[in-house]
């Protein structure tokens, strides 16, 4: 692994660095220049205003190396992190070191399963889910969570899927939710493009805010 701007990264990450480097998308967070910092502080905003405090439980699907849990941790009591990828859950544990954060070696989708991982050379954020392997899935109803105020996922087209293994959760706890639908990558397993913002529609979502390409959600 490196280190770049604060952050360890995996030797052959290449996009982030460079677009955190970028003037234009340079924004600090809690001492450290933040990938996608628009959209977290809209979650976090978003959360604040509509969740009662002090918030619970934040849930980071698609962990990475901690870029939004180093943020979440200050907010939540406890932020529980899905990463199923190795080289990332090791930057991730050297990123993030609040206590209050955990996160799991773990791959989320709409039933148990075990799976592997595909990583684009030169950019880790582009990993997905591709076809069986040796990683662990589970749903994220399966682990009874009670006090969840917000979940963020980017999974790279797997949305949906993670959703849908969600729903109980989801129905208990109301938390906002931040899901990503761009380019079209949920295509690459058979499903809708928007078709994680449809099923949220479904379950008494409203959009608070589209940001490039990420889809913030309240509940109604």
């Amino acid at each position: 692994m490196k280190q770049a701007l604060g952050w360890w990264f995996p030797d052959h990450e290449q996009h982030l660095i460079a677009w955190m480097e970028d003037a234009g998308n340079r924004i600090e967070i809690n001492g450290r220049p933040a990938y996608q910092g628009k959209k977290q502080l809209a979650a976090l905003a978003t959360v604040a205003r509509m969740k009662r405090s002090p918030l619970r439980m934040a849930v980071d699907v698609g962990g990475h190396v901690g870029l939004w849990s180093y943020n979440l941790a200050p907010a939540f009591q406890a932020v529980l992190a899905f990463e199923p990828v190795h080289t990332m859950r090791e930057c991730f544990e050297r990123n993030v070191t609040a206590e209050n954060v955990e996160v799991l070696p773990i791959a989320l989708g709409a039933e148990d399963g075990s799976v592997s991982m595909h990583t684009t050379p030169h950019s880790t954020g582009d990993s997905w889910v591709a076809g069986d392997g040796p990683i662990q899935m589970r749903t994220l109803d399966s682990f009874n969570l009670s006090a969840v105020d917000f979940v963020k996922i980017d999974c790279e087209g797997y949305e949906e899927l993670v959703l849908r293994g969600a729903v109980e959760t989801i129905q208990r706890c109301r938390p906002v939710i931040i899901v990503e639908q761009k380019r079209d990558m949920a295509t690459r397993f058979g499903l809708k493009p928007q078709g994680a913002v449809q099923l949220l529609r479904q379950l008494g979502y409203g959009l608070e805010r589209e940001i490039g390409g990420d889809f913030l959600m309240v509940p109604a």
